[in-house]
């Protein structure tokens, strides 16, 4: 167990239970021609984000913590996105800028 000294309260953390879970840190995200940047996001604080995320990965790697990513994907023809009458085709990210450049 590890205590980590957390606000509120401290919180105990079982490590041989726990893994990192990294969601969608992908270079479409994060680099530059990337989604976010495409649609005016300024992306300049997504080098600090992976910095910090690099180091905690090299230590859970370390520590035998295991490490998870999920990553938000559509198929070529959109099938699993929900379709026209989903929000999720209305109101997605990249859903929008793929319909915008196809």
């Amino acid at each position: 167990m590890v205590l980590f000294p957390t606000k509120p309260e401290s919180v105990e953390i079982d490590l041989e239970r726990s893994a990192i879970i990294v969601v969608d840190m992908q270079n479409a995200f994060a680099t530059k021609g990337g989604m976010l940047e495409l649609s005016g996001m300024d992306i300049a604080p997504a080098q600090q984000v992976i910095k910090v995320l690099k180091e905690v990965l090299d230590s859970a790697r370390r520590a035998e913590i295991q490490v998870v990513y999920l990553q938000m994907a559509y198929d070529a023809k959109l099938a699993n996105s929900g379709g026209p009458d989903s929000p999720n085709w209305h109101k997605e990210l990249a859903l929008l800028l793929m319909r915008l450049t196809t």
